[in-house]
C-alpha cells in the first residue's frame, strides 16, 4: 500500500508536534525549590536551587568541614556573580538550568527528571557524566560550576580551621 505525500506530511507534522509537546513537558517539570536566606541579586529561585543542590553534592559532609548550606554558599556565589560581568552571570545561570533540565537530561543521559528531583546518588552520577563527558562543552560547564563552588567555599573563613590555614595576615603585621 502506497502512502500519499499528504498523509506522510500530516504524519510527520503530527509526530513532530507530539515530540515537541513531550519535550516541552519535560523542560517544564518543576524543580525542587530551595528558599534563599537573602534576596538574590543575579540568580533566580530555580537556578539558585540547582546551584545549592550541586554544591551539596560537590562538597559532601566531611568531619570538621562546614556544609555548603551552613555557609550559605549558593547565596555567596550569587553575591560574587553580582559583582562581575552581567553576561558571565547570565551564562552561569543558563548553564545551571541546562544541568537542571529534564529534556536535556533525557537527551544526554536518559534521565527525564530535573536534577533537583533526583536522589543524591543519581545527582552524583549526573555530575560525573558532565565531568567526564566526551563533549568539551559539558566538561567546560562542569569545570565552571565546580571551580566557582570550590573557590567560594574555601575562601570562607569558616573553612580555614579545617584546612589548617591560619587565615590571611593582618595588615598591622601581627597574627
Amino acid at each position: 500500500m502506497a502512502i500519499s505525500r499528504r498523509t506522510l506530511l500530516r504524519s510527520g507534522v503530527g509526530g513532530g508536534l507530539l515530540l515537541l509537546a513531550g519535550g516541552a513537558g519535560l523542560a517544564l517539570l518543576p524543580s525542587r525549590i530551595r528558599t534563599p536566606s537573602a534576596p538574590l541579586r543575579v540568580l533566580d529561585e530555580r537556578s539558585f536551587s540547582v546551584l545549592a543542590a550541586i554544591a551539596d553534592r560537590m562538597l559532601p559532609p566531611r568531619p570538621g568541614f562546614p556544609r555548603p548550606a551552613d555557609l550559605r554558599l549558593a547565596e555567596r556565589i550569587d553575591a560574587f556573580l553580582a559583582e562581575g560581568d552581567p553576561a558571565v552571570a547570565a551564562d552561569f545561570r543558563r548553564a545551571l538550568l541546562l544541568v537542571e533540565s529534564g529534556l536535556a537530561g533525557l537527551l544526554l543521559e536518559g534521565r527525564p527528571l530535573p536534577f533537583t528531583r533526583l536522589s543524591s546518588e543519581q545527582q552524583d552520577r549526573v555530575l560525573d557524566a558532565w565531568r567526564t563527558s566526551a563533549w568539551s562543552f559539558r566538561r567546560m560547564v562542569y569545570r565552571a560550576i565546580h571551580g566557582l563552588c570550590m573557590a567560594v567555599y574555601f575562601t570562607c573563613p569558616e573553612t580555614f580551621a579545617a584546612t589548617g590555614y591560619p587565615g590571611p595576615p593582618r595588615l598591622d603585621g601581627s597574627r
